[in-house]
Parts: C-alpha cells; structure tokens; sequence
C-alpha cells in the first residue's frame, strides 16, 4: 500500500470511527420515554381521544400511577411466602397460609385499585371506545393475576 493510500485509509477509519462516536453519544444522550408516556400516547392513537380527553386521561394516570407506586413497594415489602419458606423451615404451615393470605390482599387491593382506575378511564372516553377499551385491557390484566397465582402456588409446592 503507498503512503497515500495509507493516509487515505487511516482518515477514512477516523471518520467512521468519530461518526459511531458521534452516533452512541446522541443516542446515549437522547430522552427516553416512560413506559407511562408510550402507554398513553398508545392509548391516545389506539382510542382516538382529543387534546382534552387525553389531558383528563393523563392526569388521571399521573394521580393512578403515584398510588400504584405506593402499592407495588407494599406488595415488595411484604414478608413473601416463597422466601419466608425457605428462611424459616422450622415453622408450622399454618403460618404460612397466613403469610399468603396477607400477600393476596395485597395483591387483590392492588388489582381493584387498578380495575377501578381503569374504568375511570373508560367513563372519560367517549362513545363505545370506553367500553371498548375496558373489554380490551380488563382481560389482560386478569390473565396476569391467573399466572402470578399459577406461579406462586408451584413454587409453594416445590
């Protein structure tokens, strides 16, 4: 290769390598939305909402989302059966049919807060795209609970 080539190549791979430099550095730098943010503007284009719904909406979720912030570090504080089991073989079963129960309460509270949230945002929406909406996500969010309870009760019979 000639010195020329060489200087060719090696201002060629600078760039390319300055480029990608550039590139991760805008990328790594970029805003990134919430799962909230790309949940509503999802939920504004899947159900057609105006400007005012959608800020009724949005307000609703921000003031939704503070509570189930609150409820999910309950159900993370919660004495979970599972390591209770293993921290505590020593114990009667008894007791640990009391931890469960005291954890499905939580989680129960959990899943109405949400249905009840839900249908607040149902009611905001108009025509059928309410009931839509509900008939969309309501079994979503049930099959949810049905695996959370499935994978807990064969991990207790583990």
């Amino acid at each position: 290769m000639t010195p020329a080539g060489r200087i060719a190549a090696f201002v060629f791979l600078t760039a390319a390598a300055a480029g990608a430099a550039l590139w991760a550095t805008r990328e790594s730098l970029r805003p990134r939305e919430n799962p909230q943010e790309v949940g509503l503007r999802w939920l504004k284009d899947e159900y057609h909402l105006d400007d005012a719904t959608f800020e009724k909406v949005s307000a609703l979720h921000r003031d939704y989302f503070r509570q189930c912030d609150k409820m999910c570090r309950q159900i993370n504080e919660a004495d979970r059966p599972l390591l209770w089991r293993a921290r505590n073989r020593n114990r009667q079963p008894g007791e640990l049919n009391a931890h469960l129960a005291r954890d499905q309460i939580v989680c129960g509270d959990c899943e109405k807060a949400a249905t009840e949230h839900l249908k607040q945002v149902a009611a905001l929406m108009p025509g059928q795209s309410g009931q839509r909406f509900l008939d969309d996500i309501l079994p979503i969010m049930q099959q949810q609970r049905r695996v959370h309870d499935e994978n807990l009760s064969s991990h207790l019979r583990r």
